[in-house]
């Protein structure tokens, strides 16, 4: 793969970290990559405030000024964490970026393992596991724990084929180069942004590696962990697919049509059984919800039907 013009520094390392009206996550996350030995490194943390009203600036600030880490503020008043995402990315001087969520805990060593492994394989794109952690005990505990997690079952450290989402995540920008803006402002409310980067990069040749061993914790909030919002995430990722062969070019027609009769026919045969087991009281209900609204993202897959979660519709519920 030809490489950008212009290289930054073979071990700099910029870590981005958006934040939206997460005081207490925003602390985790940045107490978390205290644990991760950045000193000895050429690093940069870059936190974007990403909250209208600059919420995190005073925390951040002072946090900054006691820390051996090297953090930067910056706030971007424009709801949306594509937009969060890009600012951050025109700040960064790093070779390496490295995405950590407000809601994530990077464990120990876990840059050195994003590095480590994007390094020995030559992946300009690198993942690791993410392991959620329910802060209420809903009733369907088990599979909000699988839901929200991402374990990379049966994955061992090496090149892989598939990619996953931005939070616990690194790209080596030597080995591709993004798009300009990174991150599309069009899905700064429907999620699905770092889905478009990801495609691009790979269109580009861009190699994927999972790295077994950099985890990171997924605190999740009582509201996420509801039908509701379980509905709304799975009719989200059903759309991905067929979203994906539309946007292709060219457009992939033939694909829309296959994954739209998968739709229709996963929604015809989960949804009964969402209602019957719902009925019963059966555990497996959530389950068979969340493969109902998959399929029906599938059909219903193009612009005024997509879920509106995060960015301004965020800002409206809070």
């Amino acid at each position: 793969m030809k490489k950008p013009s212009q290289a930054k520094p073979d071990k700099s390392v910029s870590i981005i970290l958006p934040t939206f009206r997460r005081p207490l996550g925003l602390k985790t996350a940045l107490q978390s990559l205290e644990r991760q030995n950045l000193a000895k490194m050429d690093h940069e943390v870059i936190v974007v405030d990403n909250d209208p009203e600059a919420s995190a600036k005073t925390y951040v600030s002072k946090y900054a000024k006691k820390s051996d880490l090297n953090v930067k503020y910056y706030n971007d008043p424009n709801p949306g964490v594509a937009n969060a995402r890009n600012t951050a990315l025109k700040a960064a001087s790093g070779r390496y970026l490295v995405f950590l969520d407000d809601d994530q805990e990077a464990l120990e060593n876990w840059v050195q393992e994003l590095l480590k492994t994007s390094q020995k394989y030559g992946a300009a794109l690198v993942f690791g596991p993410t392991i959620a952690q329910i802060n209420a005990h809903p009733k369907y505990q088990a599979y909000y724990q699988k839901f929200f997690s991402r374990f990379g079952e049966g994955l061992e450290t090496g090149l892989i084929d598939a990619f996953f989402g931005c939070g616990n995540s690194l790209i080596d920008t030597d080995l591709c180069k993004l798009p300009s803006p990174p991150f599309d402002p069009d899905t700064n409310e429907t999620g699905g942004e770092d889905d478009l980067l990801f495609t691009t990069l790979i269109s580009q040749g861009a190699k994927i590696a999972w790295a077994k061993k950099a985890e990171a914790y997924e605190h999740v909030p009582e509201d996420r962990s509801s039908p509701q919002y379980i509905k709304k995430r799975s009719f989200a990722f059903g759309q991905s697919p067929t979203e994906q062969c539309a946007e292709s070019t060219p457009r992939d027609n033939l694909g829309i049509v296959k994954w739209m009769s998968i739709g229709a026919a996963q929604y015809c045969i989960y949804r009964p059984m969402s209602i019957l087991t719902k009925l019963t009281g059966h555990p497996s209900y959530i389950n068979y919800l969340a493969k109902a609204y998959e399929g029906a993202g599938k059909v219903l897959w193009f612009g005024r039907f997509s879920p509106k979660l995060y960015g301004a519709a965020a800002l409206k519920n809070d």
